[in-house]
């Protein structure tokens, strides 16, 4: 199988891509939960002018004991299906996130990372079994809020107490939806001995469940996509179905390297059109979006200026 290099996607094409996307993330924060019934009206059409077909609701809410935890009102979810129904999107739901995954990966402590799993797997299928949203005709499936990289998962004992973890989420998801759950993958920069490929290897021989590629040019730039080039090989080789996430925003220089000062503003269009390029023979099954709101429906200049330049392509 030929290696898609990025020196050969990168060159521009007068014409637009056959697809820029076709879903789009909606990350919920506790300010959403403030938006009238018509602000959620004019968000979802905007999505739907720009292309998006399908929402990936991030989460439904926070928790792990955190006092910024929230949840959702089911009446706020539901303004959100029936707007979407309106415009023929579907939705696909995350569970609600423990807000302690980045902490217990970070410590050396595998017990107490089976401990975690265990209560997070509890709590998500606690939720899929009780939560109204697959009877919804325009409901499309479950999304894992938990994005796996190669670092944190580089070890033996640590992928062998994944496969199960996933294993039950898909077994879930397939009884409730007909679908396996959609989970996030990226290329982290930090340095160790895993890598993408092994770890996703191991995953599809033990869980089914539909990765989504977070393309990653928002922190690391096109080169990124070098990185990815691994798994998407194995993930073509395997026909396994996955999805290719674009991300809309640049980030900007905050004096922290762990994320806990994330800064960016819209990405600029010209950016934003290789990426379409690129995912337009990327294999993927679908190109989502990482985030119309509030990248490119948002109210800055860049927003606006991405925005007006994304609906000129359109035209």
């Amino acid at each position: 199988m030929q290696a898609l290099t990025l020196g050969a996607l990168l060159p521009l094409s007068a014409c637009a891509p056959r697809r820029p996307v076709q879903g789009t993330f909606l990350q919920l924060w506790r300010s959403h939960l403030d938006l009238t019934p018509a602000q959620w009206a004019e968000r979802i059409a905007a999505c739907r002018r720009l292309g998006s077909r399908e929402i990936f609701l991030q989460w439904v809410g926070l928790e792990g004991g955190r006092p910024d935890d929230w949840m959702a009102p089911d009446a706020v979810l539901g303004l959100i299906f029936d707007e979407a129904a309106r415009h023929g999107m579907g939705v696909h739901v995350g569970l609600p996130y423990d807000q302690r995954w980045w902490n217990v990966l970070a410590a050396p402590d595998d017990e107490a990372l089976a401990r975690y799993l265990d209560l997070t797997r509890e709590h998500g299928l606690a939720y899929m079994r009780t939560a109204p949203w697959s009877a919804r005709r325009n409901f499309r499936g479950w999304y894992l809020p938990y994005e796996l990289e190669q670092y944190n998962w580089a070890s033996a004992p640590r992928q062998a107490l994944l496969w199960p973890w996933l294993d039950a989420f898909s077994r879930a998801a397939q009884d409730s939806s007909g679908r396996p759950p959609c989970i996030s993958t990226y290329f982290s920069r930090l340095g160790g001995s895993g890598t993408l490929e092994q770890l996703w290897r191991g995953i599809l021989d033990h869980a089914r469940v539909h990765p989504m590629i977070q393309d990653g040019v928002g922190v690391a730039g096109l080169d990124n996509l070098k990185a990815l080039e691994p798994l998407r090989r194995l993930l073509l080789a395997r026909n396994a179905p996955f999805d290719l996430v674009i991300e809309l925003f640049e980030e900007l220089p905050s004096g922290s390297t762990d994320g806990s000062t994330f800064k960016a503003r819209s990405a600029d269009f010209e950016r934003v059109r290789r990426q379409w390029l690129i995912a337009d023979s990327y294999g993927a099954q679908r190109v989502v979006a990482f985030a119309l709101d509030p990248w490119v429906i948002g109210d800055s200049p860049e927003a606006r200026a991405l925005r007006q330049a994304w609906m000129r392509a359109r035209a």
